[in-house]
């Protein structure tokens, strides 16, 4: 039970880290005006209104890495093949990004694309190590 619960807590926590990395890198790639002030609601919109397809392209492709790799190290480190561990861990992913929803203006299908994103992630990331997939070196 232990082992299990701390391989969804370090799964997770591997998923923040490369959500943060990622979040990073897309607000490198793409600044915020300097001064910018994150408590003027309208100015908050309007920025997210007028980034790039390829700024939330980005920021589905860091969700999808780290909800993967919050499944392998579910399994590495549970050596289990209890299908729960992966679905707590892709809800709780999951709740982040409702979270998200009301902390950040989105697109809509970046929302939709986004939710459904976290949980098929988490669990494709735990089928594929173990006996017959990915082995840790």
């Amino acid at each position: 039970m232990i082992k299990s619960t701390l391989s969804v807590l370090a799964g997770l926590a591997a998923a923040i880290a490369i959500f943060l990395i990622g979040e990073q890198i897309n607000h490198s790639l793409y600044p915020t005006p300097t001064g910018f002030d994150f408590s003027n609601t309208a100015a908050v919109k309007t920025f997210y209104d007028n980034q790039p397809l390829a700024y939330w392209l980005i920021a589905l492709l860091v969700w999808a890495i780290g909800s993967f790799a919050c499944g392998a190290i579910i399994k590495l480190i549970s050596k289990s093949e209890k299908i729960l561990l992966p679905l707590v861990a892709g809800g709780i992913l999951t709740a982040s990004g409702v979270a998200n929803i009301f902390s950040l203006p989105q697109p809509m299908w970046f929302t939709v694309i986004g939710l459904l994103l976290f949980l098929p992630s988490v669990y494709l990331g735990f089928r594929l190590v173990g006996k017959n997939g990915l082995q840790a070196a």
